[in-house]
């Protein structure tokens, strides 16, 4: 397993989030089917920010079944009537 203290593991996933956010602002500027790098680079940036969340959910021993009960909660209310 990948040993990283908590600070520095929170630390990279806070800058692979903003790499996600950046690959983002690609996607919205130029498109998804423009080009592909900036889809490719999205996909790249996804898997980055997943891996770091694993880790931290390993780190902090969150409770996966938890997470997921609080994930589907959020999916849910998104699919509200007038969520934006």
């Amino acid at each position: 397993m990948i040993q990283m203290t908590l600070n520095k593991t929170l630390i990279v996933t806070m800058e692979e989030c903003g790499e996600l956010t950046r690959a983002c602002s690609k996607i919205i500027r130029h498109g998804a089917n423009e080009k592909p790098k900036y889809r490719d680079n999205l996909l790249e940036e996804i898997a980055d920010v997943q891996a770091m969340l694993h880790l931290v959910i390993t780190h902090m021993n969150f409770n996966s079944d938890y997470i997921e009960k609080l994930v589907d909660k959020r999916l849910d209310k998104m699919m509200e009537p007038g969520y934006e």
